[in-house]
């Protein structure tokens, strides 16, 4: 079993090893040595009834060292090394391994479940998108003929040594595998090419998740439209839920046969796991022979409020947020002061006016600069928050909060009038999956705007300004009777 290892088991392992004569630099090749030999050595009976001695195991390292490196101690020694090794993480030490966020965590968790139930070939597919969850796939999948497919030669090589029970192929070994498998996972998070190839590998009663980038998935091009001909055809898929993680929006396409319809619905995670919400079922026949791919088209037909206003032609779908803003997007900022806007200072009416002092940045920095005239949007406490940032004023976007800017006429306080009213909110439950929103911004960008020709605007934006404005104060007047009031109670004057 290949433990979890914290920081402090990280600290005292690399330790150990110096003090064993490995450096720090030299633990993932060691590691790999000592998990081939102990592959290698005991698959021999004999040593698998009686064991190895010690000289046999140094004299086995020195045979390695033409392809791992020569390890300069002593016969000992060495024994030492080969059973640290085989005790730790080997991903732990592996180099330019980036850490896992929690979603793709949650994500492979479930692939994991998925191919526990099913027969016994297994395909993991991207795993350079997961190196870190390599240990623990190889643990909870051991009973398994497991396969995985890697992008990079030296990657291959290494995960052989690491694991040689497993197959390794690249991508142009796909064309020529001739295995079935009960359970395939594509989780690179970017279209490779390879999708159409997993499909004819898939058991005629296997099952098959993917996670592609949801615009690589809906471009217009030969290889996305290839695979969305090859999935439709295929008749398989059983799931098409859309993924927001990080900053970006994913297809998440769920295959099974036998299922009775195609469930379509938004993905979320809740308490490290993933959580689908369902909001439409179709019968296969029917998604195929839509053959529509653009999620926006489902969320909105599951709402007959929505449906009623894109079928009266209220709303066109084709023009949207993104035709009249942009998304305010990272940048390099300078050294400066700068007040940090967080999440939980957007109200409906205002930005909250914190204690706290502007921060100093003594070098450049990235970050989203949101300047007078955005509109700063924000989820906190399970809802969206829209305002303008108002005259004079100028914010860094803290965690959770998001800027869009006008391209011609079309102000914030439109925009804001519009998401704040029912039809805009509408739109926004579309995203809704269970207690928060499967929000990015791609897909915020596709909700259907209003037209407005620029009078209207001008009325619109002074109303709505005014109105929030003198919403503002009556809270601001609110608080401060709250504050006065307590005072009062607790016998302190407030005057």
């Amino acid at each position: 079993m290949i433990p979890v290892m914290t920081m402090e088991d990280i600290h005292d392992a690399t330790e150990t090893f110096a003090r064993y004569g490995v450096p720090a630099d030299r633990i993932f090749s060691e590691i790999m040595r000592a998990r081939y030999l102990d592959y290698v050595l005991f698959l021999n009976p004999s040593n698998q009834q009686y064991g190895i001695s010690i000289e046999d195991l140094y004299d086995n390292m020195k045979q390695t060292a033409e392809k791992l490196g020569m390890y300069e101690g002593d016969a000992d020694t060495y024994v030492r090394v080969y059973t640290l090794a085989l005790r730790v993480d080997p991903m732990v030490f592996a180099p330019g391994v980036s850490p896992m966020t929690d979603e793709m965590k949650a994500l492979v968790e479930y692939g994991i479940e998925r191919a526990e139930k099913s027969g016994k070939t297994v395909l993991f597919s991207g795993v350079e998108s997961y190196l870190p969850y390599a240990g623990r796939l190889w643990d909870k999948l051991a009973d398994k003929r497991l396969a995985f497919v890697v992008k990079s030669s030296l990657w291959k090589k290494r995960l052989q040594l690491l694991f040689p029970r497993c197959r390794f192929l690249l991508p142009e070994d796909l064309a020529h595998d001739e295995v079935k498998y009960d359970y395939i996972f594509h989780g690179t998070g970017e279209g490779q090419g390879e999708e159409r190839q997993l499909l004819p590998l898939l058991s005629e009663k296997g099952s098959m998740d993917w996670i592609l980038p949801y615009d690589y998935f809906t471009a217009s091009g030969d290889i996305p439209d290839g695979i969305r001909n090859d999935v439709r055809r295929d008749g398989r898929i059983s799931g098409y839920f859309d993924l927001s993680m990080g900053e970006r929006e994913y297809a998440f396409l769920r295959f099974d046969q036998g299922k009775e319809g195609v469930s379509i619905g938004n993905m979320g995670f809740a308490e490290g796991k993933c959580a689908f919400f369902e909001q439409l079922k179709m019968p296969l026949s029917a998604f195929q022979e839509a053959d529509e791919w653009n999620y926006d088209v489902y969320a909105y037909n599951a709402s007959p409020a929505l449906q009623a206003i894109l079928a009266g032609n209220i709303l066109q779908m084709e023009h949207a947020l993104g035709q009249e803003f942009d998304e305010v997007k990272k940048e390099t900022l300078p050294a400066g002061r700068y007040q940090i806007l967080e999440a939980e200072a957007l109200t409906d009416s205002e930005i909250l006016k914190n204690e706290e002092k502007p921060v100093v940045w003594d070098e450049p920095r990235e970050g989203i600069l949101l300047r007078e005239g955005d509109l700063a949007l924000s989820f906190h406490k399970g809802e969206f928050h829209f305002i303008p940032v108002g005259k004079g004023e100028e914010y860094v976007a803290g965690k959770g909060v998001f800027g869009l800017r006008m391209k011609g006429w079309y102000t914030p306080w439109f925009l804001k009038l519009y998401l704040d009213g029912p039809v805009g909110r509408l739109f926004l439950e579309t995203m809704r999956s269970g207690e928060t929103y499967a929000f990015s911004m791609s897909r915020f960008l596709r909700v259907p705007l209003p037209v407005s020709d620029r009078q209207k605007m001008e009325d619109i934006t002074e109303t709505a300004a005014k109105a929030v404005s003198r919403l503002a104060e009556a809270e601001q007047n609110w608080r401060r009777v709250k504050r006065e009031s307590v005072g009062m109670m607790m016998g302190h004057s407030t005057m």
